[in-house]
């Protein structure tokens, strides 16, 4: 069986259903193709928001096709004993996020303060120790997803996503999709992490196999959500869950589409640092708006582009550029090379 994965996968053709949800998998280049659109996709809601009208669209699908591939590489994680859990990853992430949390506090909120003309608050810094940052919460929320994911295969399949769609069914029920707080996402959005982690396999194949779909998908998924958000049935669950669905799927297709061509190279490019993008596009975004308004160009119609234009490619050389000198702004030190599959 093994032998026959092996020529799968050199072959590029999908890997078996059938393969052991703890066998290490092969990293696919379609899903790092996924990932760099996802990142995408974040960067441009911080940058244009709710003033983008695409922004709104994509509600359904931006935050869940990002737990959805951070699920796909972390069955062999979860597999593992708890210790090693705890160190390569729960704590790992925790680290990761502490140490950019400070970074964006000391060069944003404190130069912020400082230039109104505020005090600065111990309080402010330490809650944020239990309280995630706002842009950094998904990198707070994987310390919590692998504890999650764990537990979750103690119960059998079933039980285990039974109880991670009735969460997601009571947290969509107030309709509200942003602003959310941390608590409703680690109650919504767990569900398509864990639905990565046991579904990879049969996502691999659909989506090679009606990858030419892809249109069709888009319109669907199009469609679906421009319906519930103009009819305010944003809190029926499954409604919501479908249109997530469609829209993961539709990427999934696409990236299938258009492997090996010169637009999957430049997404998977993005996709195996997305980390970098993670962490740095929020830093660099603040002073790109404020050096748009100095110069008085913020109110232009293009800026929100110019801006997102700017600041990927900058997070991401930037985060390569730190990566080099400074590695342990990426990696806890007793963690070893661990996240680069997963963020």
């Amino acid at each position: 069986m093994k032998l026959e994965l092996d020529r799968q996968i050199t072959r590029g053709e999908p890997i078996s259903p059938a393969a052991p949800l703890d066998q290490p998998r092969k990293r696919a280049d379609w899903v790092d193709s996924a990932k760099g659109i996802s990142i995408c996709l974040v960067v441009l809601w911080h940058t244009a928001g709710t003033e983008l009208a695409i922004n709104t669209l994509l509600i359904f699908v931006r935050m869940p096709l990002f737990f959805f591939a951070a699920g796909f590489f972390a069955a062999k994680a979860t597999a593992g004993n708890w210790a090693s859990l705890f160190r390569k990853r729960c704590f790992n992430y925790y680290y990761i996020y502490t140490i950019w949390m400070t970074i964006f506090f000391i060069l944003v909120v404190c130069v912020r303060e400082i230039k109104n003309g505020n005090p600065l608050y111990i309080y402010d810094y330490i809650v944020n120790f239990v309280s995630p940052l706002e842009y950094l919460w998904f990198i707070f929320a994987l310390a919590v997803l692998f504890a999650i994911a764990k537990v979750a295969r103690l119960l059998p399949k079933p039980v285990a996503i039974g109880i991670l769609l009735l969460s997601y069914t009571v947290s969509v029920t107030d309709g509200q999709w942003e602003p959310l707080t941390f608590a409703t996402r680690m109650a919504r959005l767990p569900l398509f992490f864990i639905l990565g982690i046991y579904l990879f396999d049969a996502v691999n194949t659909c989506s090679q196999a009606y990858r030419r779909l892809w249109p069709v998908t888009l319109a669907a998924f199009a469609a679906l959500s421009s319906a519930i958000l103009s009819y305010d049935a944003d809190h029926l669950a499954p409604l919501t869950l479908l249109t997530s669905a469609l829209g993961i799927f539709t990427v999934c297709q696409f990236c299938q589409a258009v492997d090996g061509t010169l637009i999957a190279t430049a997404l998977g490019f993005i996709g195996r640092r997305t980390l970098y993008i993670y962490l740095l596009h929020k830093i660099l975004i603040v002073y790109l708006v404020n050096g748009f308004a100095v110069t008085g160009l913020s109110n232009l119609p293009a800026t929100p582009y110019l801006i997102f234009a700017i600041a990927l490619p900058a997070a991401l050389f930037a985060g390569l550029a730190l990566a080099r000198v400074a590695p342990w702004l990426f990696e806890a030190p007793w963690a070893g090379k661990t996240q680069s599959s997963i963020v």
